[in-house]
């Protein structure tokens, strides 16, 4: 497993949601999903006035921007994002994505674990920030 190439089709996965408002993914690659191992993948798009909201989980995360405008904040600091940023996250930082913009906000985003599974995402209060 996880020892041949693979390619995944964007518009052939199921799109995901849960409880962040405005919040929709697709899994691209997670080893309890396709025959793949080492690195998570998908796609987010967060809808004009949607949040991903502040969590953190263990593993490091990058985030890529495909698509729109927005707000990142890191610990307690807010960083602007674009199409074409890329965004570092170490394991256990706090972190949110906020779209302010008037189109749907885009990323990929990459985990280095085998399966989504693995990321246990930690709920945080925006006001201990």
């Amino acid at each position: 497993m996880g020892t041949q190439p693979v390619i995944v089709d964007e518009l052939s996965i199921g799109v995901e949601s849960g409880e962040d408002p405005g919040v929709s993914w697709r899994t691209l690659t997670s080893a309890d999903r396709t025959p793949t191992k080492a690195l998570t993948t998908g796609v987010c798009e967060i809808a004009p006035g949607g949040e991903l909201l502040y969590h953190r989980h263990a593993p490091l995360e990058l985030y890529y921007f495909l698509e729109g405008t927005g707000v990142v904040t890191l610990g307690a600091v807010d960083r602007p994002v674009r199409a074409g940023s890329t965004v570092y996250i170490p394991g256990d930082t706090p972190h949110r994505i906020r779209n302010g913009g008037s189109v749907p906000l885009k990323l990929f985003y990459v985990f280095p674990v085998d399966s989504f599974a693995e990321v246990e995402y930690v709920m945080l209060d925006p006001a201990a920030a």
